[in-house]
């Protein structure tokens, strides 16, 4: 599968199999994490890999997530601003455009090895710090659970059915992508192979 095709046939799995995920395939993933580009090559990442399902109940106390209680494992990715700042200024934000593309490959390295996985901003950044001996300076930029999957199962949550396949509508590249100006929209064809 080519790299379009990849990104293109990913989806935001929320509904896992009861099969833990290798080591092997864990390492591939932090592997790809780690090769994300960088500002300054500072890499102000970093990863805690988490498979204890009583750390991982205490994560969200209250929206009660399932796809964070049955992930085989979850990634929680950190943000180390200091080591931006070293180079730049203390207001320097670049860290979270880095650490988002760290996050990127995590969830195309899955989709990738024949996993599913969810980012989820939405959870307590108190108790995930707690649970895990987190140091305060380092910032909690999410979790991303992952794990084998059924892509004909569903979840259920607050009411609503999730299926683990369903519609990605994107606006069209016009609309979002201009030409030379703001306004100007993009109209040349992308290349069939």
């Amino acid at each position: 599968m080519d790299l379009l095709e990849l990104i293109k046939s990913r989806s935001s799995i929320r509904t896992f199999l009861d099969r833990a995920v290798e080591d092997e395939k864990l390492a591939q993933i932090l592997e790809a994490a780690r090769w994300a580009p960088a500002s300054g090559n500072k890499q102000p990442w970093r990863f805690i890999v988490v498979r204890d399902k009583n750390k991982q109940a205490e994560f969200d106390p209250r929206f009660h997530q399932p796809w964070i209680l049955n992930a085989p494992a979850i990634i929680v990715v950190l943000a180390a601003p200091f080591d931006t700042w070293e180079k730049y200024d203390e207001l320097d934000l670049t860290y979270v455009q880095d650490v988002a593309t760290s996050t990127q490959n995590i969830l195309l390295m899955t989709h990738r090895l024949g996993l599913g996985a969810v980012w989820v901003g939405t959870f307590s950044r108190k108790a995930v710090r707690k649970a895990l001996g987190i140091p305060h300076e380092f910032l909690i930029q999410g979790l991303v659970c992952l794990g084998y999957y059924d892509k004909n199962a569903s979840t259920e949550f607050h009411g609503e059915k999730i299926p683990n396949q369903k519609e990605r509508p994107r606006r069209p590249l016009d609309e979002i992508a201009f030409n030379g100006e703001f306004g100007k929209p993009w109209t040349v064809p992308i290349e069939d192979k």
